[in-house]
């Protein structure tokens, strides 16, 4: 396995409460950073659906008709 380089631009706040943190566990900012993001890994990717499995929870008893919202209020096109 090779190892890919990635560089983060991240908020300054965000950036002091890693370093501020790295400071009280003794543990690099990198290290803080790598843990954080791979910890959200799994549940971000529950979180992505794919479009074939969503519309396959399509059915005739939760398939409604068109919906009038209105005539126009801003600069919608419909």
């Amino acid at each position: 396995m090779t190892n890919q380089k990635l560089t983060l631009e991240i908020p300054e706040s965000l950036f002091e409460q890693l370093h501020h943190l790295a400071e009280l566990t003794g543990q690099s900012i990198e290290s803080l950073a790598l843990q954080s993001i791979t910890s959200n890994v799994p549940y971000l990717t529950e979180k992505v659906h794919d479009l074939d499995e969503l519309l396959s929870r399509v059915t005739p008893d939760n398939l409604h008709g068109e919906i009038d919202s209105g005539k126009p209020v801003g600069y919608e096109i419909f």
